[in-house]
């Protein structure tokens, strides 16, 4: 497979967007004739050879294509607003763990909304594209804007009552393997709605608003994880136990 990847969302047009023309020959220093992959974040991705190369337009023709089937679960992932590096690490490490969807919440005990929200935005599309570039991903996620949690919670398309589950510190919250044991034998095409709080957890009053929206309180085990970790290590076993053959 070739080294370099490059997105363009329409992979039949045969010409790269400016920035990723920049990025092949003013960083990478790419000629006519060099081969790369391109991928549209949808699954398809086409081996190439470049045949005109500047600053601002490179072309190629494309050689052969493949066809990236999705993941076998599909993942939505609300993860409550952390400060912005922790924010950034997780967009990364959720699109290379092949999360279908990520949605920011903005609950009573996370950080601040983000000012410039439409500037986060991007900036958070271009972690997960450069996320996507690094780790072979054909598939990009959708990263929804920062909103409220009921804006989650009323989403369309949610997963079944036994594939929604909430990150929880409450004495009365299940095993999280109890809950993913039960969501393995509840469909045959896995779907999973999962909720992690901010540090120190959702309120009562939103815990308690998410069951009533059908939420199952998980327990990650006997360590209190910071927020970040909990959402990794969530993904990763997840990606383990829904995506993995076994």
């Amino acid at each position: 497979m070739p080294g370099h990847r490059f997105f363009n969302p329409n992979l039949s047009s045969g010409i790269l967007s400016e920035e990723e023309s920049h990025h092949a020959n003013d960083v990478l220093r790419l000629r006519p004739g060099d081969s790369a992959a391109v991928f549209d974040g949808k699954g398809n991705e086409a081996r190439v050879r470049l045949t005109d190369v500047s600053s601002r337009a490179v072309s190629y023709q494309t050689l052969s294509t493949t066809r990236t089937p999705p993941l076998p679960c599909r993942v939505r992932f609300g993860q409550a607003l952390i400060k912005p590096a922790g924010m950034d690490l997780l967009i990364q490490k959720l699109t290379e763990l092949g999360v279908t969807e990520i949605w920011p919440i903005a609950s009573e005990r996370s950080v601040s909304k983000p000012t410039g929200e439409k500037r986060i935005s991007n900036r958070w599309d271009s972690i997960a594209l450069a996320a996507c570039k690094q780790s072979g991903q054909n598939w990009l996620p959708k990263i929804h804007e920062a909103a409220p949690l009921d804006h989650f919670l009323s989403s369309p398309d949610p997963a079944p009552p036994i594939g929604r589950i909430i990150g929880s510190l409450q004495p009365e919250a299940k095993p999280l393997p109890v809950l993913l044991a039960a969501a393995r034998q509840g469909a045959t095409t896995p779907s999973l709605d999962l909720l992690i709080g901010p540090e120190g957890d959702f309120t009562p009053a939103e815990i308690g608003r998410a069951r009533s929206a059908g939420y199952q309180p998980a327990s990650l085990g006997p360590l209190v994880l910071r927020s970040e970790t909990a959402s990794l290590f969530l993904a990763s076993v997840l990606h383990y136990e829904f995506n993995l053959p076994h």
